[in-house]
Parts: structure tokens; sequence; C-alpha cells
């Protein structure tokens, strides 16, 4: 009777490993070599599948955390350290559809959050957004 335990939890392992590299696999992007841009055909107008950047820069005295808001829907970008500079790619998915999107700056330390609703975005837009000593004096510039 003592071996019951052992035996299923060596299955639970097993079946646990496999469960787990098959998730992996799943996760794994599907890049298709086969077709090539060609580079004789220039389109200037961005396509639907060029990203919206943004680029923030951090001259608060804390750490920044950067979101997108959209609702009530909350999609984190990333951190910003002090006194560095960050590029974010705005998901595709955030620039579909009608309603408005707010960009957050939130302090790590601190009490106060700096927002803006964002200008209609398309792909291909560039924003800059540098985040002040002061969170009221911050500015978002769009390219």
């Amino acid at each position: 009777m003592a071996q019951f335990p052992m035996k299923l939890i060596r299955l639970m392992a097993v079946a646990w490993c496999g469960f787990g590299s098959l998730s992996v696999g799943a996760c794994a992007r599907h890049h298709n070599s086969s077709t090539t841009p060609d580079p004789s055909v220039s389109d200037s107008t961005p396509s639907s599948r060029t990203p919206a950047t943004l680029r923030v820069t951090n001259s608060h005295w804390s750490d920044v955390r950067i979101y997108l808001v959209r609702g009530a829907m909350w999609t984190r970008l990333g951190l910003v350290t002090t006194n560095s500079t960050v590029e974010f790619i705005i998901p595709p998915d955030l620039l579909s559809g009608a309603s408005t999107i707010t960009l957050v700056a939130d302090p790590v330390a601190g009490t106060g959050r700096w927002t803006t609703p964002l200008p209609v975005v398309s792909p291909g837009d560039e924003f800059e957004l540098v985040v002040e000593n002061f969170l009221q004096y911050s500015h978002l510039v769009v390219r």
C-alpha cells in the first residue's frame, strides 16, 4: 500500500512535465520565412502591422510604472527607472475600437499619479512622455 502514493506522485510528475512542455510550445510564435517583403515596393502610409510606440523619459525621483487604460482595462506597459529612458510598444489590440485610451504614469513611491487621454492613436504613431520631478509638469509629445 505504501507504493501506491509513490506511483501516483511519479505519474503526476510525468503528466505535469508533459503538460508543461506542450504549453510552452503553444506560446511560441510562428514566423513565416517563405514570404519576404519586396524592397522595391514602398508604401508611404503605415500598415496596420506597424506598431505605435511610446518613449518615456523619467526625470522623477522615483521609478515610474506606465499604464494604458481603455475603459476599465488597465494594461501595464512597464517600469521606467529614475533618470532613464525606455521605449514601449503600444499593443495593437488597444488601438482597435472607438473608446478613449488614457496614459497613466504612477510613481512607485509617492501618492500622486499623472494621467492624460491620448489623442487618436494610429499604427506607426510615436509618442514621447517626459515624467518630471513635479508630476504636474510632465508632458506628452506626439511625433
